[in-house]
């Protein structure tokens, strides 16, 4: 019965909409036309053709660079927001510090990726949780108050047996609070839990759009003999959406004209054709890599629709296409690529290609049989100014014990620089958010009051990171 009247309550809703009457504050950026129904299943403009392509106008321009002398260096698995005044907001994977696989980072491009500000590590893992090893793989999306940041983390060192988290802010460069399985803030938990072969990759990368309160979930899912795209739908006007995530299977299949070196899929609604696009990376980390395409009507199936290889790096993988906030792409926008590329491990520049969209009667691969550009990975000079990126902790987990009258400690807190070397920190650190039952903190000194655990939450400047203390008897 319960649910009988909250479809009513959602059809009055939907009507009141419809007619003017109150305004969605869910289509604020992004109103939508050329959009057609069919049994209440969003389907494309009538007159859109069946395929898209994509071109890219020249060879793009590096927006990262791994510094020479390094020991690594990269910001793969960009997701970028073009807002309408043509500034990006981007996030990227980056290495992460004391053995932690990867951190996520942000820029702010104001001028389309042609400059950009100082880089900010804006999601870490939490110590003792289900991705205490890794953030990485971002996926923005923005809708009502929040913005989303969903990403890929794992428990295993290996970086296998991966799950699907999400974590929201009111501002693009955080505070960011993760799902905790029933609300938000405190210990994360996964909004999609991998369930195949735990030596495989398994459930990551994941890619969000809105349209009309819906929110759509694209995420990877490679198991034995599997490398796919899967789709879950959410309601977007819950504020605790992760808890109405539906499985609705799978979206895409990656073989891509007989090409099965494929990762992950950032997808897009492109409102002038009410259809959903999906660029991949194929035969990725090779010579012949190239971008692919697909697209869908309902945003549940896709097919596979064109291959731009001309004026890509060699050797790119996990690519991602800028979008409004909410995931949708005007035409009347500025549009880029960006992928990471090059042929030494972890030493991999970041690149930007500004990109057309166009419609095709029939799917089109034939880009593959050209050459790409054999771009080789240019080092940048290290500097003397060093930029701080985020701060951590020298443990991520104390442990004190009341019985111990020497068992109060000091908090070592770490400043990490863009190529994650560490140092102390010497100025004022604010902790705050943990349990005063258990634990007080003065001057960096933590004194153990009770049994018990807490997180705690230090910040030096804009900086967090959270880390836990254990109290024994």
């Amino acid at each position: 019965m319960a649910n009988f009247f909250y479809t009513i309550i959602r059809f009055f809703v939907s009507l009141l909409l419809t007619v003017g009457i109150v305004q969605s504050p869910y289509a604020q950026y992004t109103p939508i036309e050329n959009r057609a129904y069919t049994d209440g299943i969003i389907t494309a403009d009538p007159e859109a053709s069946d395929f898209v392509k994509i071109t890219a106008e020249d060879e793009g321009f590096d927006i990262y660079n791994p510094e020479k002398g390094s020991s690594f260096g990269y910001r793969y698995g960009p997701s970028m927001i073009m807002n309408a005044d043509g500034s990006i907001d981007a996030y990227f994977s980056a290495p992460g510090a004391n053995d932690e696989w990867d951190w996520i980072s942000y820029r702010h491009s104001p001028d389309g990726g042609k400059s950009w500000t100082e880089e900010k590590s804006v999601l870490q893992p939490t110590p003792d949780s289900q991705d205490f090893f890794s953030c990485c793989d971002p996926g923005i999306v923005k809708f009502g108050d929040y913005y989303y940041l969903g990403y890929t983390s794992t428990v295993v060192e290996g970086g296998v047996d991966n799950n699907v988290f999400v974590a929201r802010s009111k501002n693009p460069d955080g505070p960011f609070e993760k799902w905790n399985g029933t609300g938000w803030g405190g210990k994360p938990e996964p909004i999609i839990v991998f369930t195949g072969n735990p030596e495989k990759y398994g459930a990551g990368e994941p890619s969000m759009v809105e349209l009309e309160g819906t929110l759509y979930l694209y995420y990877t899912w490679r198991d034995d003999g599997v490398n796919q795209t899967h789709v879950a739908v959410a309601d977007a006007t819950d504020e605790n959406w992760p808890a109405t995530l539906e499985i609705k299977g799978i979206a895409m299949r990656h073989t891509y004209n007989d090409y099965n070196a494929m990762d992950s899929a950032d997808v897009k609604y492109v409102e002038d054709w009410g259809r959903f696009i999906a660029v991949v990376t194929c035969d990725r980390f090779t010579t012949d890599s190239f971008v692919g395409l697909y697209v869908s009507d309902d945003g549940l199936e896709f097919r596979e629709s064109n291959a731009l290889k001309t004026n890509i790096s060699h050797c790119c993988h996990n690519c991602g296409i800028t979008g409004r906030p909410d995931g949708h792409i005007r035409l009347s926008d500025d549009i880029y690529i960006a992928y990471a590329y090059g042929d030494q491990w972890a030493y991999w520049p970041t690149r930007m290609n500004k990109v057309t969209l166009s419609q095709l009667e029939n799917a089109d691969f034939s880009d593959i049989n050209n050459e790409n550009i054999k771009t080789p990975v240019e080092f940048v000079k290290r500097t003397l100014f060093v930029d701080y990126i985020g701060i951590t902790t020298e443990e991520r987990v104390y442990e004190a014990s009341l019985s111990d009258i020497f068992s109060s400690f000091k908090v070592s807190v770490l400043k990490a620089d863009t190529q994650l070397n560490l140092k102390k920190v010497r100025g004022d650190v604010v902790f705050s958010d943990y349990d005063e039952d258990i634990i007080e903190i003065r001057d960096k000194r933590v004194y153990p009051k009770a049994v018990g655990k807490t997180y705690v939450t230090a910040q030096w400047q804009e900086h967090t990171v959270v880390f836990q203390v254990v109290v024994t008897e």
